[in-house]
């Protein structure tokens, strides 16, 4: 398996077919990113973790293109740290870890799932062609260390390792004070002494994280991580010249930091307690940051709500998916409803702890006076493979819906990093020109595993 077999959308026809077009005149559903918001995103979190002193690492999974890697590293990072979910990603970043490399930038790439031997060959692969120092994988069982014999035989240089730690969400990792967290520890050790692996530290990801509603519990979370990574480094007797690694944070806890920035400044005892376990961290670890979805935002990081913001969140929602009203029936059930051509094959099956439905209608292209507030908003509330039905979300409504039969709306997903999956490439606006519903350029998704 390789790129080659996962062939990608021709950019160039899209460019000739879509660039310079109307949103409102585009063939639907189609995915849709505002680069002005991606851009501002991105940005807020470099200057949090710049200002804040710590390490940060890109996840690339949401979008899977070079435009928003780009702008997550900055142009000019010269320490360039990426997450991948499938290794087909990191295929694809290769033109663009070697561009930074030839501007002397650090680049390294970390498989995010706990290493399976088929994944050894095209990881070494991609680690020929980026150097020594450019892979880091993820073990949580002793049987990954094979694996990690066969990368160095493959790539001609050890591979890097983070020990997933589990913080409570149990999707991997192990336990730190668990008893297979302590043995994993020792034959790691001994594994670094022979020369085919080199332990780059812990890593955690707390999806529970998503389960919050505001900005203390998303800091709460945040220490959660740190301190379950600090306590398994306890177990491991470094002979480090340079400290290990701690690295955490889903996107709801990594964009907490922002709460402790002194533009916001809050002074809450979650605060008070994540400055000081940065502090503590920082004493005799690295702290590195990982998110993913943030440069993207989604109505999951809304109803998150992990920061303290001076504006309305949905602002920052940057991806939406365009479908057309093909008909609308005032009657036909006790409430209004209205049918688009967009069901779970454009939208996902991904539920939002926030409201029962599968997408919220933004206010683009909507009468003045639409509210997207909880209640008031119209809401994807059924779904089926090419179809959705909306309605309000608060169903003793007796108002008719503000829609007309051919009337192309924008929906904000619940959760970008599966909606975004169903499409091969997005059609890019820019909001803070005087034309935001032109296409500006089309953005080619890269496809497989």
């Amino acid at each position: 398996m390789s790129p080659a077999e996962f062939p990608l959308s021709p950019r160039d026809d899209l460019i000739q077919s879509y660039q310079g077009q109307s949103l409102h005149d585009v063939p639907v559903p189609a995915a849709v990113i505002d680069v002005a918001k991606v851009k501002a995103n991105c940005q807020a979190m470099l200057d949090a973790v710049e200002q804040l002193d710590v390490s940060f690492r890109a996840h690339v999974k949401t979008h899977k293109t070079l435009e928003i890697t780009r702008l997550q590293v900055g142009n000019e990072c010269k320490d360039v740290r990426l997450i991948v979910s499938t290794v087909i990603e990191a295929e694809q970043l290769v033109p663009l870890l070697s561009d930074y490399k030839q501007r002397n930038a650090k680049v390294n790439v970390l498989y995010g799932v706990p290493l399976g031997p088929s994944h050894v060959h095209r990881l070494a692969a991609v680690g020929r062609e980026l150097g020594d120092g450019s892979i880091t994988t993820m073990i949580d069982n002793p049987g990954q260390l094979e694996s990690l014999k066969a990368f160095r035989q493959i790539a001609g240089f050890a591979a890097s390792v983070f020990i997933k730690t589990d913080s409570g969400y149990h999707r991997a990792g192990l336990g730190p004070g668990s008893p297979e967290m302590k043995a994993l520890i020792e034959q790691i050790a001994g594994a670094e002494e022979e020369g085919y692996l080199r332990l780059f530290g812990f890593y955690s990801h707390n999806s529970l994280s998503y389960g919050g509603s505001s900005p203390d519990h998303a800091m709460d979370m945040l220490k959660t991580e740190i301190d379950v990574c600090r306590e398994a480094s306890r177990h491991f007797k470094s002979k480090h010249q340079s400290p290990l690694v701690v690295s955490v944070g889903a996107s709801p806890t990594a964009l907490s930091l922002q709460n402790l920035l002194p533009s916001i400044s809050s002074s809450t005892s979650s605060a008070t307690a994540l400055k000081d376990t940065l502090e503590l961290t920082r004493s005799n670890l690295e702290l590195e940051i990982h998110a993913g979805v943030y440069p993207i935002f989604d109505i999951q990081q809304v109803a998150a709500s992990s920061r303290h913001l001076s504006s309305d969140p949905h602002d920052l929602i940057a991806a939406s998916v365009i479908a057309e009203v093909c008909s609308i029936y005032p009657t036909r059930t006790e409430q209004p409803e209205a049918l688009i051509s967009a069901g779970g094959l454009a939208l996902a099956r991904e539920p939002c702890k926030d409201y029962p439905g599968w997408a919220v209608v933004s206010p683009w292209n909507m009468p003045k006076g639409y509210q997207i507030g909880k209640g008031d908003r119209i809401i994807v509330s059924r779904i089926s493979q090419e179809h959705g039905i909306l309605g309000f979300e608060n169903k003793q409504s007796d108002r008719e819906l503000p829609l007309t039969y051919g009337q192309k709306l924008r929906l904000w997903p619940n959760h970008a990093c599966i909606t975004l999956a169903m499409f091969g490439w997005y059609l890019v606006v820019d909001s803070s020109t005087q034309t935001p519903n032109k296409i500006v350029d089309v953005w080619v998704r890269w496809r497989g595993w």
